[in-house]
């Protein structure tokens, strides 16, 4: 019989802040650097308007624009290099969690995240290589189990080939086998 696939549970956000150290601490430098770019415009700005007005008509225009494109282009730039900066230190990450989910999705359930100092996501490191650890184990013990059902299928089967089988032990085995191969997949919700 075929089970229907269960969804994830959806969560509905109440609250703006789900990672309160995360996002308040990339806010906070979002609005510091607008901050510090709005006090960059207004003393350029107070700079141009300032200086003395050359004779030649148009000039003084000019040289606002100027000015104003100059301030621009260097504000893009810092934008950039905030925008890198903030992005790489969650993009980082998150391409490492890629890389590592890939390698459990193939088996290997050795792999462990390692994020740099000063990596974001640390909450979520601990809680892949806490699932990894708990998986390992899982699969120990059903290896451990399948080993069990294997050795009962072998007395099994070196009892029914006898003259005169236990048929005692045969249906001892039978019964550890019905009781334990159910085991095996109760850990997972397929």
């Amino acid at each position: 019989m075929v089970q229907p696939q269960q969804q994830a549970p959806s969560f509905k956000r109440k609250q703006i802040y789900i990672n309160m150290d995360l996002q308040f601490k990339y806010s906070l430098i979002l609005v510091f650097t607008m901050f510090i770019e709005m006090i960059l415009v207004g003393v350029a700005l107070l700079y141009v308007l300032t200086q003395p007005k050359p004779d030649i008509p148009g000039a003084n225009i000019y040289f606002i624009y100027k000015a104003v494109l100059a301030i621009i282009v260097f504000l893009t730039l810092c934008n950039i290099t905030v925008g890198v900066y903030m992005s790489h230190k969650i993009a980082g990450p998150l391409f490492r969690f890629v890389m590592c989910i890939r390698e459990v999705a193939n088996g290997n359930l050795k792999i462990q995240v390692n994020l740099r100092k000063g990596d974001e996501l640390r909450e979520l490191e601990a809680a892949f290589n806490d699932m990894t650890e708990k998986l390992r184990g899982i699969v120990r013990e059903d290896r451990k189990r399948l080993e069990d059902i294997v050795a009962a299928v072998e007395l099994i089967e070196t009892e029914t080939n006898k003259t005169k089988p236990d048929k005692e032990k045969v249906l001892e085995e039978i019964k550890f086998v019905k009781e334990m191969a159910p085991k095996i997949y109760t850990h997972f919700i397929a």
